[in-house]
């Protein structure tokens, strides 16, 4: 019940149509188990009994409660069974075990390191005009299984696409330096901005995790060992059990002053911290985690550099999606439109967002976006003859289908509203039908 309820508290981080499983991993399975184990462990630290301490026949049994208090504020040392008891305060201090009251804290500021790269992100590209969620809501709405819906849907993206990145500018050679500076002030109006500040995110979330792995080193306060997790397994493939190791330990001591009649009087307590038990197995697991989640982002990184940035591996994607739309097409016969259309109109970001189209939505909605937008290019440099004109579009004021030209069509700076109507009755039977979208939208807005 208790974790239901700590799970239901964290639906703010819950994903969105905006990124990829690699980002996910990061700012929402990892954060999200780090959250739920620093509550659990603050269950146990302050609504039960982390600390039990042996004490001495002489004290009463109204001092328990206040020694394993005071032990618990004060930190407690460990020593191994088989060492010397060390007799000076130096000694006992450099044997300190300090962190497990702090391990929650820890985790939370984890926690909040992980999804803060997903903060930027969403905070920077919604300043660019494309609004990446709701593109991909039209995307992957239920109502697309109908085919009129479905076309309308299409043609709506392609033409809201096509709009927006018209409007991408390019750092040309050409400009003078007063035009380039004000253009470097709308950065977010940059033809690649999209592509570049996600792959900025990429090499943050990468960052991220190799950091944590070191602050890791330095909380558990690890010296012995260069990369804590790699310590641990070895300790424990060689059969060196927690009681030499030091490794989150279960018996420790700690040193009590009592002030009486004028002397102070030091009592040494044997205590044993409970939630160590616990704790170890988290930080363990979040070691090997953390490697596997650094060559994921690693691999992840990289191949989005290597797939975004040169335009042949941009040319190549987009000449996959028209392939796939169109069994004649043949890129050797369109080389030089293809370059165009890749460069001039579809552009970086483009690319960008029709790999998220890919990513959310699958890859037949895609090449349909894709093989629409290719269409109106083609259209609009005289190309291709008029061969749309059989293919209705949707009249969100009379609530039906019209035969608008291209040209009209490729004018929308706005998606289309998806239209959601039974297909099992047509539209002569509802004249009072309209275009609606889909629930919970709020627009789109350049």
């Amino acid at each position: 019940m208790v974790f239901a309820e700590v799970v239901g508290t964290l639906s703010f981080l819950q994903p969105q149509a905006d990124d990829d499983i690699a980002d996910r991993l990061h700012y929402y399975y990892t954060s999200t188990f780090l959250l739920v184990t620093a509550v659990l462990i603050s269950l146990k630290m302050f609504g039960g009994r982390p600390i039990e301490c042996w004490l001495p026949a002489e004290f009463k049994g109204s001092w328990e409660d206040y020694t394993e208090m005071f032990c618990w504020a004060r930190n407690t040392y460990f020593v191994p069974f088989a060492s010397e008891f060390p007799e000076g305060d130096e000694a006992r201090e450099d044997r300190m075990v300090s962190y497990y009251q702090w391990t929650p804290f820890f985790l939370v500021i984890c926690a909040f390191m992980f999804y803060s790269p997903c903060l930027i992100w969403r905070i920077m590209y919604d300043k660019s005009g494309i609004r990446l969620k709701d593109i991909m809501a039209f995307a992957t709405d239920r109502s697309n299984i109908q085919p009129h819906a479905r076309r309308a849907n299409i043609h709506g993206l392609s033409a809201h696409l096509s709009s927006v990145f018209k409007h991408r500018f390019k750092f040309g050679t050409g400009h003078p330096n007063h035009h380039r500076f004000f253009r470097f002030l709308n950065l977010r109006f940059y033809e690649a901005y999209l592509t570049w500040l996600y792959i900025g995110i990429k090499l943050l979330f990468l960052v991220n995790v190799l950091l944590q792995m070191y602050l890791m080193n330095l909380f558990l306060q690890t010296d012995k060992y260069s990369f804590y997790g790699i310590g641990v397994l070895r300790d424990l493939l060689m059969g060196k059990p927690w009681s030499e190791s030091g490794n989150f330990p279960r018996v420790t001591y700690c040193d009590l002053d009592i002030r009486q009649l004028g002397q102070i009087q030091r009592h040494t307590v044997q205590c044993v911290l409970v939630i160590n038990i616990f704790t170890e197995k988290v930080f363990i697991l979040l070691w090997l985690w953390y490697s596997l989640l650094a060559v994921i982002s690693f691999t992840s990184f990289f191949t989005w550099i290597l797939s975004s940035l040169p335009f042949d591996q941009r040319k190549r994607f987009i000449a996959r999606r028209l392939e796939l739309a169109d069994v004649e097409f043949k890129r050797k016969n369109f080389q030089k439109e293809l370059d165009e259309f890749v460069r001039d109109y579809v552009k970086m970001d483009g690319v960008f967002v029709l790999k998220m189209l890919t990513i959310h939505s699958g890859i037949l909605i895609c090449t349909e976006v894709v093989d629409c937008m290719w269409d109106a290019f083609l259209h609009e440099k005289g190309k291709l003859d008029h061969k749309l004109s059989s293919e209705r579009t949707p009249n969100s004021q009379h609530g039906g289908f019209e035969f608008p030209n291209v040209s009209q069509r490729r004018k929308t700076s706005v998606l289309v509203p998806l239209l959601s109507v039974d297909e099992a009755h047509p539209r002569d039977h509802h004249p009072d039908l309209y275009l609606r979208p889909p629930s919970g939208f709020k627009g789109i807005h350049e």
